[in-house]
């Protein structure tokens, strides 16, 4: 804590005529008086931290991809009034210390709290790097004073966070094909050869990512014939040239089951019939 110097002068002056033979005068003096104000160190207070993601996830550490915004705010407190707070910084570190490669977020001022505190944000827009940064906050009051926490951590930030699964059939390999019993034409429900198939989100980064997983299809064709793709289905949902949900939300490490089937048309032509099926999967 420092202090300013403020120097109050009280003048005095009086003057007063004094009659030949009054014995009495008047003897002007001034006043004068030093007061010393405090000037009191900003404070963060960090517990006040809220960072809003511009998609809105359920995750351990807080993400984003490249060109998505989060807004960040937090309250900063300064005994001389919060008019005296200055600046308000928000650093990305990729670890606990500020260093001169740091990205520097100025926040600012969005509301007064009340006389001493107020609240300061931004919008950052997430760079197409990526990696965990280490969320860090400086402020500084009108005399260039930091704060007395300056660079405390307050939270983290992972920057496009990379999403993993795998897809395995049955025994546990990694899938490859889904192939399904050779059957007589107007068969139905004929399980794939790999079932159950098995879908894991590995969540690499430990962030906490959920995913969601869609399917598309096409038709299996032998020369000018074909097996429609709606004949092929996951569980009980049809399958489509277009993407076709069949997971909306996979938790973190956990896996999903599921099971293909074909129905073979009636009247179909003898021969061997080929497609294919991409599994889209999406961070949520």
């Amino acid at each position: 804590m420092r202090s300013r110097m403020l120097l109050l002068v009280i003048a005095v002056a009086l003057t007063a005529s004094v009659a030949a033979g009054v014995p009495n005068a008047t003897y002007p003096v001034s006043t004068d008086a030093i007061c010393l104000m405090a000037t009191a160190e900003p404070v963060i207070n960090a517990t006040s931290y809220n960072i809003t993601l511009g998609i809105t996830r359920d995750c351990i550490t807080p993400y984003g991809f490249t060109g998505e915004p989060i807004d960040v705010t937090i309250d900063v407190t300064d005994d001389n009034g919060a008019s005296d707070i200055a600046t308000v910084e928000l650093i990305l570190s990729e670890d606990a210390s500020i260093s001169a490669d740091d990205t520097v977020v100025p926040l600012t001022h969005v509301v007064d709290v009340d006389a001493t505190t107020a609240t300061f944000g931004a919008t950052w827009i997430v760079p197409s790097t990526s990696g965990l940064k280490h969320v860090l906050v400086n402020a500084t009051d009108s005399t260039g004073l930091s704060a007395t926490n300056k660079g405390i951590e307050v939270g983290e930030i992972f920057q496009n966070p990379l999403m993993g699964f795998e897809v395995k059939d049955g025994s546990g390999t990694a899938l490859t094909t889904v192939s399904f019993a050779a059957s007589a034409p107007g068969t139905n429900s004929v399980a794939s050869d790999q079932n159950t198939i098995q879908i894991t989100n590995t969540d690499p980064d430990g962030v906490g990512m959920r995913i969601k997983v869609s399917v598309v299809g096409t038709a299996m064709t032998s020369g000018a014939n074909e097996i429609p793709v709606s004949n092929i289905r996951v569980d009980d949902t049809q399958l489509s040239v277009t993407p076709t949900e069949i997971d909306s939300t996979i938790d973190p490490l956990a896996l999903a089951s599921h099971n293909f089937k074909l129905d073979y048309p009636a009247g179909l032509v003898a021969g061997t019939y080929q497609g294919g099926i991409d599994f889209e999967v999406e961070a949520i």
